[in-house]
């Protein structure tokens, strides 16, 4: 080998040892991606999300998702860069502030959730107690509006419980939210409704007592029928002697105004003839006085001072007839009793007989503790 041949030799052994150097150099100093930092809160981000702090933690769990965004964005912008002017602090430090968002998210998504959850189970306790309470009240024909709330609200209540028990507490308690506003104003229009019905329970009470003592008195015979309790009760010298079911007019509630309002009236009445074969369609048939003075006098005032229309009829041919039994309320005004009960009742009466139509026996505070 010629001298230049050696000397050759020797400059491209020293070039290609100074390139490996600098490789092993450069790739030393080549700055390590935050790999395991990103990862760390990649795991953290869709711990928080899987543990609905998307929903329970809206504004930290959104905090932390711009975070890792930004953090993604910056790594992206640094490895288009010369590899060795690459820097990733400010990955590792937006991905750290992804971790601990993310965490609190998780504790406060936690927390959220525990007291949407108690206030939930309070205000299902407070709407079901609610329902019971109207329950007591459904024996009274209320008004389609109050009951089309009710039945609405309760249906709401319902499908909150089952959406409750799912896990979807937002769209329970929005649910719950309306049922509660449909079953405290209902709640709220029946229970005026019924106390103010409820205002006429002295005047019940008292015609009650005089019928059944001047039964006694007199040794005579009397009726009295109780809307509320759905009963017609027969009484002899004063003691009760047959309790009969009763279905009385569609609209019972309240005292009777007008003609065509299917209400059932109150007050003291007489039995003004008895019908039976062809003169009746009901099987048979106890025709009482209505309307009496008082329905009269009351009908005029409502007239004159307009709260009934001008050319509004008082109305009249109540009976106490057979075809009961049918399980509900149905006449246009009228008692009625199962064909055998009327068959008891006929025997017994007669023209004069008196029949006292009252609302409750009982007062409304007793019903409710029913």
């Amino acid at each position: 080998m010629t001298k230049k041949a050696r000397i050759t030799t020797i400059i491209l052994v020293i070039i290609f040892v100074l390139l490996g150097a600098g490789t092993i150099i450069a790739i030393n100093m080549k700055p390590e991606a935050p790999i395991a930092e990103v990862e760390m809160a990649r795991q953290a981000l869709a711990l928080a999300r899987n543990q609905k702090a998307e929903t329970f933690a809206k504004e930290t769990f959104v905090k932390a998702q711009q975070l890792y965004d930004s953090a993604m964005i910056v790594w992206n912008n640094e490895n288009e860069k010369f590899f060795l002017k690459r820097d990733y602090q400010q990955v590792r430090e937006l991905a750290t502030l992804t971790k601990q968002q993310s965490d609190l998210a998780i504790e406060q998504a936690g927390k959220s959730f525990k007291n949407l959850e108690t206030a939930i189970q309070r205000k299902l306790i407070y709407l079901n107690k609610l329902v019971s309470e109207i329950k007591v009240l459904s024996r009274f024909p209320l008004p389609l509006k109050i009951t089309n709330s009710l039945s609405k609200g309760k249906l709401l209540l319902n499908e909150a419980q089952a959406t409750s028990r799912d896990g979807m507490l937002h769209q329970a308690n929005n649910k719950l939210n309306e049922a509660e506003n449909l079953l405290e104003h209902a709640h709220s229009k029946a229970n005026s409704l019924i106390e103010d019905y409820f205002k006429n329970f002295d005047n019940w009470k008292m015609w009650k007592a005089n019928t059944i003592r001047d039964s006694k008195l007199n040794k005579s015979v009397a009726i009295v029928v109780d809307k509320y309790a759905g009963k017609c009760f027969l009484y002899k010298n004063g003691a009760l002697t047959h309790e009969f079911d009763a279905e009385l007019g569609k609209n019972w509630l309240g005292n009777k105004r007008q003609k065509g309002d299917k209400v059932t009236p109150e007050g003291q009445y007489k039995i003004t003839d008895k019908k039976e074969n062809s003169r009746t369609k009901y099987y048979k048939a106890l025709l009482i006085n209505y309307p009496n003075d008082d329905d009269k006098k009351r009908f005029q005032n409502e007239v004159k001072n307009g709260s009934l229309a001008a050319n509004s009829k008082i109305g009249n041919l109540i009976e106490i007839h057979g075809h009961g039994g049918k399980g509900s309320d149905w006449t246009d005004g009228c008692v009625a009793l199962t064909n055998s009960d009327m068959d008891i009742l006929f025997k017994v009466v007669q023209k004069g007989t008196p029949v006292t139509i009252i609302g409750s026996s009982i007062t409304l505070a007793q019903i409710k503790k029913q």
